[in-house]
């Protein structure tokens, strides 16, 4: 039995979770409950002007012009204040949001239970007892919270006006903040923990939608880009390149004797073998800021801005080289003893961008003709081919 009140009660705190997972969404609901006092404070700041102009203007009562005077100012600062702390912290927990939240809540307490007691003249406390109930719903606070908030300000209202008002009158208010109270209680609840509902599904349909376009626009063995992610970059480079009137550039990759690869050491090790290569090219992708992804078997495609035509044959030699330096052996290569690949590139301006990858493929099965684990490319002045540099060519060599 007394278990289960334990769990009951643990229960009711956390709002049907357990502690961590509130915890986990308290930024969320922090920053939903700002969001409600600043709209507050704006129909506040209102309410305040309504009754400042009947004070003032048609009542001419001083005294209370100068307190809401005074009540308007304070709206007007919690409102910029508010709306500074939500632009500050774009992410993440915002410091001090549940003690704001409880100083205001206070604060109405204190001026329902002043106006229902004192300032009533003997009559009900109807403000009072409305706060009692609308404060509680207003936030998406904890239970434990709520009632510890509550029911102090609660009883001091019944003990102040139990000093000011006959004992009959005293009973009515009596009897009406238990019902605000308890109502106030119990939609709070409920409230809250739908709310706390609604964060945890959004977050995990986020998270949902995430995993979905990440499955959707990525490799699953290399973490690369996958092909139609890839060619949707390219045709979104080759509109900037259009625009900005920029060159694009375009290097097709291919795994040298991917095939006898496989036929020797089997496909689960082809398949290790392609994890090993996407994860050296996605290191050079990100360090370079440059698309790359997988676009066939062991075809692989990058694609970026560029202007500079040696910065890009420097980066075509570096991504060769980087699967070279790899050293992963390979017995049954033609020309090799490791796991090399031929590259094809080309650079092209702005009005021809679209090109790029077809004569990028083409200088690719060129560097395949030539001995492979080399480097080829399409010359646009020239229309010719031309080989960069490497360990077994001594200068460029040229081809029609």
């Amino acid at each position: 039995m007394y278990k289960r009140i334990r769990e009951w009660i643990r229960s009711w705190r956390y709002l049907g979770h357990d502690r961590d997972t509130v915890l986990r969404y308290r930024a969320e609901t922090d920053r939903a409950n700002l969001r409600t006092l600043r709209n507050m404070s704006l129909l506040a700041l209102g309410l305040t002007a309504l009754m400042f102009a009947i004070y003032g203007v048609l009542l001419h009562q001083p005294l209370r012009v100068a307190i809401l005077a005074g009540l308007a100012a304070f709206w007007i600062i919690l409102y910029f204040y508010i709306d500074e702390l939500l632009r500050g912290v774009s992410v993440g927990a915002v410091r001090g949001a549940n003690s704001l939240i409880y100083l205001v809540s206070v604060m109405l307490y204190i001026g329902g239970i002043l106006s229902g007691s004192l300032m009533s003249r003997g009559e009900l406390g109807v403000l009072s007892i409305w706060m009692f109930l609308l404060v509680q719903i207003a936030f998406d606070i904890s239970p434990l919270q709520n009632l510890l908030t509550v029911i102090p300000y609660a009883a001091m209202f019944l003990i102040i006006s139990r000093q000011s008002k006959s004992l009959d009158r005293w009973y009515t208010d009596l009897m009406y903040t238990i019902i605000s109270v308890t109502v106030g209680l119990v939609i709070s609840y409920h409230q809250s923990k739908l709310a706390l509902n609604n964060i945890i599904a959004q977050s995990n349909l986020q998270k949902a939608n995430f995993t979905l376009y990440h499955t959707a626009t990525t490799d699953e063995l290399t973490g690369l880009m996958n092909r139609r992610m890839l060619f949707d970059r390219y045709d979104t480079i080759v509109r900037e390149c259009e625009s900005t009137k920029r060159c694009m550039a375009c290097i097709v990759l291919d795994i040298d004797d991917y095939k006898q690869y496989n036929d020797s050491y089997g496909h689960p090790e082809g398949d290790q073998l392609l994890r090993r290569i996407g994860g050296v090219l996605r290191g050079f992708s990100s360090d370079h800021n440059i698309d790359i992804g997988r676009i066939g078997g062991e075809e692989f495609l990058a694609v970026w801005q560029e202007d500079d035509l040696h910065r890009c044959e420097r980066m075509a030699e570096a991504l060769r080289c980087a699967i070279e330096q790899m050293e992963i052996p390979h017995n049954s290569a033609t020309d090799h003893d490791r796991v090399t690949m031929s590259v094809g590139l080309c650079i092209l301006p702005g009005n021809q961008a679209q090109s790029a990858y077809v004569y990028a493929d083409k200088a690719l099965y060129r560097a395949k003709d030539a001995g492979k684990n080399c480097a080829c490319r399409y010359d646009v002045e020239t229309s010719r081919y031309m080989f960069l540099c490497n360990d077994s060519r001594s200068k460029k060599q040229t081809v029609s």
